[in-house]
């Protein structure tokens, strides 16, 4: 790989703080049952350790934009390593449940910003042409803390104590903090000072929304809608409605929620919302059926767990190849409706079913999982122009963090709810059996609805957008003209006439998997800034323009805060100007342009091209008929055709 002993060092140690932390988001499921016992919870009150974690985690994805500004790698990693060494701590010597959860708040203000840091780390160690290999190595991290995270939780629960688990933690960052200090070299974390703001009222407005809706959701549960947890609700709500009209007036807002107008994006950043919430709800109610109900020890609970957890982490990549050669639909569709089945499923659990019966429903729930969250995923961020994708994962990163918390507090404050109101006409055993059922059968309700929201939106096609009958996003895919579906067709046929007029039908294209050094001689032998990528029967499936190549040769100082788009776009290059262009011209076009591009409906008006043009900051867009482009309509074509036709009737 070309790197020194020293920074093979380092990558080890970082490796080992990103497996702690992921890890200890995984061991507290099977110790969920012996900590309510110790403490005296029921289970609307011990879910916070896992819903208050990832809350926490979501509230620091955008203050750490503003941290990774103005802090070196090797300060804000020990600072963040230092902060989960406390939480863990506390955790492991905690008496009572008050103490446990400060404990996993503290956690989780280290986990939120050590998670991005891991990332950027790896991204300055790594020279630009090995860093698919740094992803390898994080993704082999990722998927391999949360498989083995439940069986080693449940084994310390079973062995010794809950306690000693978090204290393993404490040992573990503790040697991680001193190796981190030694090992890593003291580097800015991407390309100098960005212009990230820090909004203490956005911070507040953020807690306090959040924390007072999960608080006020997950009380339900337990003391019933009282005055308190009401007033908590409401006052939660107004906060997050009020920091999500502050964030569209902020000139540079923590979290840049107008990606939200973009339909695709929003969709299927709903759609992974209601899937991220039924995930975190499982995850907690299954270890309390198999230990409480069926009476299996933590052990066996979370080796129930480890096979779907192995399965997923499997089936992402293969999702991957997948989603390129089919499209998001049809592995939408499938795993969405394979998803509905499996959660009913757990929605009619006894206490005679069979734990075979559990593990395989569970293996099918997140095989489902898997080949939904990133087919999607990448659906609606292929929606956003390249320049906000990284505004565009952070915004769904928190918003599917927060729907995580909040989803998980809803359906257990269900189930804990009904449990109480049947215990007085069941045994106690019935009722909770009765509680998680119903539970399910809510997350079944809200798969339902994201597989009514796949059916009606989720599409094939790579994000090409024609500007008629559409309502198009910011950047390249917002602000396409509408022409109205009722108009008549002399109009249209008007409207064609005069586009084919003014517009140049000398179309060059390239093929996705052409080189950048092939776009560039295009560029040179056409005088021509840009031009539309085709697939093999020639639709138009993404843009490159001279200014995306010139995007990758400038040093980069935009702060990412979604692990994969941190790996992919946000390091700090020591590279020189030459090792990139020889880099850049070998990659393909598909890799470096834009993903998907507006094009004008041959029938538009003139009055719609130059709305998409101007709204959308391009110099030259597509002429689109039957999916096929048959010309390029420029910025100087039409303003030439404007002032010929004034000066002729004048």
């Amino acid at each position: 790989m070309g790197l020194t002993r020293r920074q093979w060092m380092a990558i080890a140690v970082i490796m080992v703080g990103t497996f702690v932390t992921v890890l200890n988001q995984t061991l507290v499921a099977p110790a969920l049952p012996s900590i309510m016992k110790d403490t005296s919870v029921d289970a609307a009150t011990a879910q916070w350790l896992t819903t208050g974690f990832t809350l926490v985690n979501a509230i620091m994805i955008p203050i750490t934009a503003y941290l990774q500004d103005r802090f070196t790698t090797k300060r804000l990693f020990l600072f963040s390593m230092l902060v989960f060494l406390v939480g863990a701590l506390l955790c492991g010597l905690a008496a009572n449940f008050p103490l446990l959860l400060a404990g996993r708040i503290v956690q989780a203000i280290g986990a939120g910003i050590l998670m991005p840091m891991s990332m950027t780390v790896l991204l300055v160690t790594f020279p630009v042409e090995k860093r698919g290999a740094a992803m390898g190595i994080f993704g082999l991290v990722v998927a391999f803390a949360p498989a083995i995270g439940p069986t080693v939780g449940g084994i310390v629960v079973d062995t010794a104590d809950w306690h000693i688990m978090f204290l393993g933690i404490a040992v573990l960052s503790a040697i991680t903090l001193v190796l981190a200090a030694i090992l890593m070299e003291n580097k800015e974390v991407v390309g100098g000072k960005g212009d990230a703001a820090f909004d203490a009222l956005s911070v507040a407005l953020s807690t306090l929304g959040f924390g007072g809706m999960l608080y006020g959701f997950s009380a339900l549960g337990s003391t019933g809608l009282t005055l308190f947890t009401g007033a908590a609700t409401v006052v939660g709500c107004v906060c997050v409605v009020w920091f999500f009209i502050r964030q569209t007036h902020l000139e540079t807002p923590m979290l840049r929620v107008k990606v939200l107008y973009n339909r695709k994006f929003l969709i299927s950043t709903i759609i992974g919302m209601l899937v991220q919430g039924s995930l975190l709800s499982a995850a907690i109610l299954m270890p309390i059926y198999v230990q409480t109900l069926l009476g299996f020890p933590a052990t066996v609970s979370g080796l129930v767990l480890m096979p779907g957890a192995i399965v997923m982490g499997v089936m992402n990549p293969i999702a991957g190849k997948l989603f390129d050669k089919h499209g998001p639909r049809m592995l939408g569709l499938v795993g969405m409706g394979l998803l509905l089945a499996t959660t009913v499923g757990f929605g009619v659990l006894t206490l005679a079913s069979p734990l075979w019966y559990i593990v395989v429903l569970y293996v099918l729930r997140m095989f489902s999982m898997a080949i939904v969250n990133m087919p999607i995923t990448t659906w609606g961020m292929n929606a956003l122009d390249t320049k906000l994708m990284n505004h565009g994962t952070s915004v769904n990163n928190t918003l599917r963090q927060v729907a995580g918390s909040l989803g998980t507090a809803i359906v257990v404050s269900v189930s804990t709810g009904v449990q109480n109101a049947a215990s007085g006409s069941m045994g106690l055993s019935d009722a909770t059996t009765l509680g998680i059922d119903v539970a399910f059968m809510v997350c079944a309700a809200m798969i339902a609805a994201g597989l009514v929201l796949t059916v009606i939106f989720v599409k094939d096609r790579p994000g090409t957008t024609e500007a008629v009958g559409q309502e198009q996003p910011e950047g390249r895919t917002k602000g396409a003209a509408k022409v109205s579906a009722q108009a008549d067709s002399g109009s249209a046929q008007t409207n064609k006439e005069l586009l084919r007029r003014i517009m140049k039908t000398d179309v060059y294209t390239l093929l996705p998997d052409a080189t950048v050094k092939d776009a560039m001689e295009l560029f040179i032998s056409k005088h021509i800034s840009a031009c539309p990528i085709v697939d093999a029967k020639g639709e138009p499936v993404g843009f490159i323009s001279d200014g995306d190549i010139l995007k990758q040769l400038s040093r980069q100082s935009e702060s990412y805060m979604d692990p994969i788009v941190l790996m992919m776009m946000s390091a700090n290059d020591t590279a020189t100007y030459d090792e990139k262009l020889e880099h850049l011209m070998g990659l393909p076009v598909s890799a470096v342009g834009a993903k998907g591009t507006i094009g004008v409906n041959i029938h538009a008006d003139l009055e719609e091209v130059c709305r998409v043009l101007s709204r959308n900051h391009l110099k030259k867009v597509p002429v689109i008929e039957k999916g096929r482009i048959v010309g390029i309509i420029n910025r100087s074509d039409i303003t030439e055709y404007s002032m010929e036709t004034y000066l002729d009737t004048h």
